[in-house]
């Protein structure tokens, strides 16, 4: 190897390490601080209770902001939503693919399927996992939400979360999860209600 090949190798590897140490170590500041203080229990004709969160999950994921409640409506359909943010400053934590989580909960994955949600003037690309345990049958959307868009794709999640850090844009994100029974009447009011909870859900958030 000649002196000028050397030290292109040296100047390539250096440049890889720092890199490295960039994308693992840099935290760019948030885009905005979040908070769920004032997300509603009440939306159209749904009413919500909210629950407390098991303070090991808490300490697992560690979310600045995060809300678990089920909606009842008036005919006595319920829908429970998660939903939770995670600051581009934190330096742990972060949200789990339900994937990994579901089956350690009794639940086994039947079928997933793609469920594209219109919101406003745009489509949310979000997954939908039919599940059942036992005799119990329910349905599960959820996706993810980053600076560079949405996905339901773990894949696509963690391409975003390293576009974030080449391009040194805040790594912040959230995730939403809908979750009701797998029958035609809880369907359609999961729809309707997914329609009325959207805009509260990005209006809490700091992204573009």
């Amino acid at each position: 190897m000649d002196k000028k090949s050397f030290y292109l190798s040296i100047l390539v590897i250096t440049l890889t390490f720092v890199m490295t140490l960039l994308i693992k170590f840099y935290r760019p500041a948030t885009a905005g601080d979040v908070s769920f203080d004032s997300f509603p229990l009440t939306i159209g004709d749904w009413q919500g209770t909210e629950e407390i969160v098991d303070p090991r999950v808490l300490e697992l994921l560690n979310p600045q902001a995060i809300i678990s409640a089920t909606y009842v409506n008036s005919d006595g359909i319920s829908v429970h939503l998660l939903f939770d943010f995670f600051s581009s400053e934190a330096t742990f934590g972060g949200p789990h693919s339900p994937r990994n989580c579901l089956p350690g909960s009794g639940w086994v994955i039947k079928e997933t399927v793609a469920n594209n949600i219109v919101n406003a003037n745009s489509v949310i690309p979000a997954g939908r996992f039919q599940l059942q345990m036992n005799k119990s049958k329910q349905v599960m959307d959820f996706w993810y939400i980053t600076h560079y868009g949405e996905t339901a794709n773990d894949y696509i999640f963690k391409l975003y979360e390293l576009l974030s850090a080449l391009t040194f844009k805040p790594r912040d994100i959230a995730f939403v999860r809908f979750v009701a029974n797998d029958d035609p009447q809880s369907l359609k009011a999961l729809a309707e209600f997914q329609t009325l909870m959207l805009k509260e859900i990005y209006g809490h958030l700091p992204f573009e």
